[in-house]
């Protein structure tokens, strides 16, 4: 009887294996001002992550010119189909949008200032 040798796994295997056997990743948000709702995924890939980096400054704030590009990097592939249902809206409901977004993924630093309580 001839046995196979199990397959080497890989260095990348083995580095991502160890780096994801505690990842639990944040479930979607569900943008339902459409039906079926739209399923934004969490902002964990290493291409949003720098994405986001790159538009925070160093106190985490970001100009009101980036606000597109911050939408689009936390909504990644569902950005398109978000973006159908948002761009005509009035600008008052940005903000409060990319809030929820953000208290729901923890994706970009609070802003401290002006919010009771904190300091």
């Amino acid at each position: 009887m001839v046995t196979k040798a199990t397959p080497k796994k890989s260095r990348w295997a083995t580095l991502k294996a160890e780096a994801l056997k505690d990842y639990d990743p944040t479930p979607p948000y569900l943008f339902d001002a459409v039906d079926p709702p739209i399923e934004i995924k969490a902002p964990d890939s290493i291409e949003q992550t720098l994405a986001l980096a790159s538009l925070l400054d160093n106190s985490g704030a970001i100009s009101e010119r980036d606000f597109k590009s911050l939408l689009e990097t936390i909504c990644g592939k569902a950005f398109p189909a978000v973006w159908a249902v948002l761009a005509d809206e009035p600008v008052g409901v940005l903000m409060p949008f990319i809030n929820d977004l953000n208290a729901h993924f923890r994706a970009a630093p609070d802003d401290a200032e002006g919010v009771p309580g904190k300091e």
